[in-house]
């Protein structure tokens, strides 16, 4: 992340330099094969190394017959659309199939098994967003749909804060 951070940077600093237009324009041929390159990287990064990383693992326990989840799931989109929050990763479980086993083997790949089944004491619930520290492997938050776009942005920019 920081990478693609850097790489930006250098795109908008060799724009904006008053330098010879050449020099620029390979500068910014340079920072966007970066760019390529590191959105590579992030992309063929495992989850549980992506979740690792994170201080805050923010993720989303859904399903497609979910009615609340129809109802979270765009407000999440629209929060992450105002930009990545340092320290926090978006994971999310499916939980279609309804199948526990399932459920919790996937969330043990991502890295966040126990703390969800310590939370919501061994059940599944869905239509909801734990934040999760994984430092210490406790929920910092449970996110529901009663919440606003903002008021999600704001508690996942208070957990990774606190983290």
């Amino acid at each position: 992340m920081r990478i693609l951070i850097m790489a930006l940077l250098a795109i908008a600093t060799a724009a904006c330099s008053g330098g010879n237009q050449q020099t620029t324009a390979n500068e910014i041929e340079v920072a966007k094969t970066s760019v390529e390159e590191t959105k590579a990287e992030v992309t063929s990064a495992s989850v549980e190394e992506v979740a690792e990383s994170a201080r805050i693992a923010a993720v989303l326990i859904k399903a497609d017959w979910c009615s609340s989840c129809k109802i979270i799931e765009p407000k999440l989109a629209a929060a992450k659309a105002q930009g990545d929050i340092a320290g926090l990763e978006h994971l999310a479980i499916d939980y279609t199939d309804r199948n526990k086993e399932t459920f919790y083997a996937n969330a043990a790949k991502l890295g966040v098994a126990e703390p969800i089944n310590s939370y919501l004491e061994g059940d599944v619930k869905t239509g909801i967003i734990l934040l999760i520290d994984t430092d210490t492997n406790e929920v910092v938050a449970d996110l529901r749909k009663e919440l606003s776009e903002e008021e999600l942005r704001m508690k996942m920019l208070e957990a990774a804060a606190r983290a």
